[in-house]
């Protein structure tokens, strides 16, 4: 599934105040390489549309001071792939899907009809003139940073966010109300294991086996008459916790089917799984937090799911061309 990149620059406003102190030897425009078919300030070419090398030194830095931040200066050589590849081919890999990704959306602008509007530009202003306060001249200089340039990727990020808001919000989602339902049940497990000196699992059989199903019954006896199920659970289970909310696919099916038949205060009976035996309380047929959290995350997850299958067409139907020299020199 491909990543949802979103405001990506406003850690820009974070970044801009540090440029000055990173160690990338300056640059002469006039003596940077470039491939046929491109000037030496164009790094790539998107549906036509250029996209300059000092953009694409804004987005490597805004990504350097974050992965740095998280990861110190040290990562960029480590080796991260059988083939030999470092951290910092895959930064620079992720960097042109970020690149390609935001030009792309923005292309679509006028086909959903999306527009910056007076709030929005009110916003880019103001991200733009954040980062410039930050700026040295040095930097400025140094990575041929502008006003003009800084706002004109702030514009590019907002709207490629406010164009993926607008395209999921219409997206038709389908899904039943079980795939979302959670509910909250106390349990208690008996298991059909046990651990051995060297702390391997082995499994219980024979008259062992028939004794912890008799247990398990007459737990389920006493169970039906105990105050606090929940204490009683504690006591007699093999479990470190005998409390859970879950979806009816998050258990196995036989207790999945015995636990989500349950109504409020009502219990299982029995259930037999692979591991053990259960007896299910039911607390809560649809805890509604939990339901409405799952319910949030699917909707999501179906979005971003309608939202790449559209994404994937653009790009399959756009010609991508790369300065090769100019971006193997970044």
């Amino acid at each position: 599934m491909k990543k949802k990149w979103t405001a990506v620059l406003l850690l820009l406003a974070l970044t801009a105040s540090l440029l000055a102190g990173c160690k990338q030897e300056e640059n002469d425009q006039e003596k940077l390489p470039t491939s046929e078919g491109f000037t030496s300030d164009v790094v790539m070419r998107i549906g036509g549309k250029d996209v300059s090398y000092a953009e694409a030194n804004i987005y490597l830095m805004s990504m350097r001071e974050e992965v740095e931040t998280l990861y110190g200066t040290d990562i960029w050589d480590f080796v991260f792939t059988s083939e030999g590849e470092t951290y910092s081919t895959l930064m620079k890999k992720e960097l042109l899907q970020k690149i390609i990704y935001i030009k792309l959306v923005c292309f679509m602008a006028d086909e959903f009809n999306v527009a910056l509007d007076a709030d929005d530009i009110l916003n880019v202003n103001d991200y733009t003139q954040e980062y410039m306060s930050g700026v040295t001249e040095e930097a400025v200089k140094q990575y041929g940073i502008t006003e003009e340039l800084i706002r004109s990727i702030y514009m590019d990020n907002v709207l490629a966010e406010k164009i993926y808001e607008t395209i999921t919000l219409n997206a038709e989602k389908n899904y039943d109300d079980d795939d979302v339902l959670r509910a909250n049940f106390q349990y208690i497990r008996l298991s059909k294991y046990y651990e051995d000196l060297e702390g391997n699992q082995v499994a219980i059989t024979g008259d062992e086996l028939t004794a912890v199903r008799e247990k398990a019954d007459r737990l389920l006896a006493e169970a039906q008459t105990a105050e606090d199920f929940y204490g009683f659970a504690k006591e007699n289970t093999d479990d470190s916790t005998v409390e859970m909310t879950v979806g009816k696919s998050d258990l196995p099916v036989n207790s999945s089917a015995a636990a989500f038949a349950l109504k409020d205060g009502e219990l299982s009976g029995v259930v037999e799984e692979e591991d053990g035996f259960y007896i299910f309380y039911c607390k809560s047929a649809r805890d509604e937090l939990a339901t409405q959290v799952a319910e949030e995350a699917l909707i999501a997850e179906l979005s971003q799911e309608y939202f790449d299958s559209l994404y994937q067409k653009w790009i399959e139907n756009v010609t991508i061309e790369i300065n090769q020299a100019l971006w193997d020199a970044m």
